[in-house]
C-alpha cells in the first residue's frame, strides 16, 4: 500500500471520528450540553412559600403572612467592598456569617428592609453584581396576640441541622417554637423558583430569561384554642408577675386555653431575643408545660387513691388532727394550727388536712407508696402537640436510695410526698390530664392543639369504686361546709375541684388549684398556677372560678 493512500485512509479515520464525536455532542447529547451551558449564564432564585395561616377555633386570624422586600445575592460574585456597602445600607443582616461562605448559589441576606433602601439598592445596582430585590413573603404575628406567643411560637432561619433534616438551604425560615414547629412541614408549603441571567462577570443582564417555578402556598391550621378566653385569662392574671392556666376538655383533647405569663413577643423576638434571654422572668419558658412545681395539697388525691390502693385505707378510714403530728424528733405541723379534730378520707381531702395525710403515708409506708405510684403507670409527660415538654418527677425506691441511700431512706420523707412536697415535681399540664382521668373515672384524651384531631387515650386502671371517692372529695372541697374553697360554690353549676399551697425555698409560696365541671358528666378542667400567691385558696381557686363562670356564659 502506497503512502498516499495510506495518507488519505487516515484523513477519512480523523474525519469519521470529528463527525461521530460532533453528532454525538450536537444531537444525542444536545439537552445535557445545554442545560450544562445555562447553568453557566442561569442562576435559580428561590421563591419562599407564604406559610399557611393560623386560626383559633373560632376563625379569629391568629398568624398570617405579607410580602416585604428582601435583598439576596451570590456571595462569590460580590466583591467585598461591595459587601461592606450593603452592610451599611441594611444594617444588621439576618443570615449567619457561616451562611455567606455558601459561594455559587443565591441566599437571601436581609428581608423586610424598608422601600428606600430597596430603591437605594437598585439605583446602584452596578456596585452590587448579581443582587436581587424582589418580594418575598413574611410571618405577620399581631401583637394584641402576644398572650398566645407561647402557642403560636414563631419561625426563625434554618440552623445547619434543620437544613440537612428537611432537605432546605441555607437562609430558608422554619418554625423554632410552637406550632409554628410542630406543624411546620404543613405550613412551609413548597418553595418555586425564578431563573436570573447574568454575564461572565456577575452583571445580570435578564431577570426573567424562563418561566419561573410558582411556589405553593402552605396549608392553614385552626385551632383549639379560644382567643377570647384566653384574653379573659389575661386580665385575670393582672395582679400577677409569673403563673400559669391550662383549660381543655377530657373527652375530646381540646385545648381551649394554654396561658403562661410573662410572655413574649412573637414579632418582635428577632429584635429583643437577647433581652429575653437575660430577663430574670424567663417569659421565653412555656410554664404550661416546662414549670415543674412541687404540686402541694393539688397531689393529694393521688395520694388518696394510693393509700385506697394499699388496701390499708378505706373510705371510712379515720385518723385524728389536733393542728400538728409529731414523728420522730419533729413535729408536722398541720395548715390549720387548732386542728381538724377527726376526719375519714372524703373531709381530708374536702379540707386538705395535711395531718390525715401524714398519718395516710405513714400507714401505707414509704416503699409501699412508691411502688404504688410507680404501678400506677402514670405518665412523665402528656404528649400534647408541642415541643419542648418536660417530664414530671415522680420518685421512686431507686430515685431515694441513689439520692440518699440507705441510711437516708426513712419513713419520714413519705409523710412529704404524701401532701405534695418533697422531690414530686408536675408541669400544670400534667396536672390538668391526671384531673381529667379522676374526674372520667380512670380515662382522658390527651390534649392537643390541632382541631378536628383524633385523640388518643390516657389510661388509668382503678376501680371505679375508688375514683369516686376522690371525686366526691373533691365535690367538698366546694360544695362542704367546711372545704378549703367552700366560698366559691355557685347554685348555677356543679365542680369539683382541690387547692394547693407548694413551698417556695425562693419566696412567697405558690399558689394552685385544679377541677373539673360538671360534676356528673365532666367536659371541662382547669388548672391554675400562680407563683409566689399564697394559698391556693387566696388566688388560684378565685381565677380559675371566674373562667368556669365565663365558659358557661359563653357556652
Amino acid at each position: 500500500m502506497n503512502k498516499n493512500k495510506i495518507f488519505n485512509i487516515g484523513i477519512w479515520l480523523v474525519f469519521t471520528i470529528l463527525f461521530l464525536r460532533l453528532f454525538q455532542v450536537q444531537i444525542l447529547k444536545h439537552k445535557y450540553y445545554y442545560e450544562l451551558s445555562l447553568k453557566n449564564y442561569l442562576k435559580p432564585l428561590k421563591l419562599h412559600a407564604p406559610r399557611g395561616d393560623i386560626y383559633d377555633r373560632k376563625g379569629k386570624l391568629l398568624a398570617h403572612w405579607e410580602p416585604v422586600f428582601r435583598v439576596s445575592l451570590i456571595p462569590d460574585l460580590i466583591p467585598p467592598e461591595g459587601l461592606k456597602k450593603l452592610k451599611e445600607i441594611l444594617g444588621r443582616l439576618d443570615v449567619d456569617p457561616e451562611t455567606l461562605k455558601i459561594k455559587s448559589n443565591y441566599i437571601t441576606i436581609k428581608t423586610g428592609i424598608p422601600f428606600h433602601k430597596a430603591l437605594i439598592i437598585e439605583e446602584n445596582y452596578e456596585e452590587f453584581p448579581s443582587v436581587v430585590v424582589d418580594a418575598d413573603p413574611s410571618r405577620v404575628y399581631y401583637p394584641q396576640f402576644n398572650y398566645l406567643s407561647h402557642i403560636i411560637g414563631y419561625v426563625g432561619e434554618a440552623s445547619q441541622e434543620e437544613i440537612e433534616k428537611f432537605n432546605l438551604s441555607p437562609g430558608d425560615v422554619v418554625g423554632k417554637s410552637g406550632v409554628e414547629a410542630v406543624y411546620d412541614t404543613i405550613l412551609r408549603g413548597r418553595d418555586g423558583y425564578r431563573f436570573i441571567a447574568m454575564d461572565s462577570k456577575g452583571a445580570i443582564v435578564d431577570l426573567n430569561p424562563r418561566p419561573p417555578i410558582p411556589p405553593v402556598k402552605g396549608k392553614s391550621l385552626r385551632l383549639t384554642i379560644d382567643s377570647d378566653l384566653t384574653h379573659y385569662i389575661d386580665s385575670l392574671f393582672l395582679p400577677y408577675k409569673k403563673g400559669a392556666c391550662v383549660v381543655y376538655n377530657p373527652i375530646t383533647g381540646d385545648i381551649y386555653s394554654l396561658y403562661s405569663k410573662p410572655y413574649f413577643g412573637s414579632s418582635l423576638i428577632k429584635l429583643r431575643w437577647e433581652d429575653y434571654l437575660k430577663d430574670p422572668s424567663s417569659p421565653l419558658i412555656n410554664r404550661t408545660i416546662q414549670g415543674l412545681y412541687p404540686p402541694g395539697s393539688v397531689f393529694k388525691p393521688i395520694s388518696a387513691l394510693i393509700g385506697l390502693a394499699s388496701g390499708k385505707i378505706e373510705r371510712n378510714t379515720v385518723f385524728y388532727c389536733p393542728g400538728s403530728y409529731r414523728f420522730g424528733r419533729r413535729v408536722w405541723k398541720c395548715w390549720k394550727s387548732s386542728g381538724h379534730g377527726s376526719l375519714d378520707l372524703i373531709q381530708a381531702i374536702a379540707q386538705s388536712c395535711d395531718v390525715y395525710f401524714y398519718q395516710l403515708g405513714l400507714t401505707v409506708g414509704l416503699e409501699n407508696f412508691l411502688n404504688i405510684l410507680k404501678d400506677f403507670r402514670l405518665p412523665i409527660k402528656t404528649g400534647i402537640d408541642l415541643p419542648g415538654e418536660y417530664q414530671v418527677l415522680l420518685p421512686d425506691v431507686d430515685y431515694y436510695r441513689k439520692k440518699y441511700g440507705d441510711y437516708g431512706f426513712t419513713e419520714g420523707y413519705v409523710m412529704n410526698l404524701a401532701i405534695g412536697q418533697g422531690e414530686v415535681l408536675l408541669t400544670p399540664i400534667w396536672i390538668a390530664v391526671v384531673t381529667g382521668i379522676i374526674a372520667n373515672r380512670g380515662v382522658s384524651a390527651i390534649p392537643h392543639l390541632l382541631a378536628d384531631h383524633n385523640p388518643g387515650y390516657i389510661k388509668w386502671d382503678l376501680p371505679r369504686e375508688d375514683f369516686e371517692i376522690v371525686r366526691e372529695g373533691m365535690l367538698q372541697v366546694i360544695e362542704g361546709e367546711h372545704g378549703t374553697a367552700s366560698f366559691l360554690y355557685s347554685p348555677q353549676f356543679s365542680f369539683a375541684g382541690k387547692t394547693g399551697t407548694a413551698q417556695n425555698p425562693h419566696g412567697k409560696d405558690h399558689s394552685l388549684f385544679t377541677c373539673f365541671s360538671p360534676y356528673d358528666n365532666p367536659q371541662i378542667v382547669i388548672t391554675v398556677v400562680v407563683e409566689n400567691a399564697g394559698h391556693g385558696s387566696e388566688a388560684a381557686a378565685p381565677i380559675a372560678a371566674k373562667i368556669l363562670e365565663r365558659w358557661y356564659e359563653k357556652k
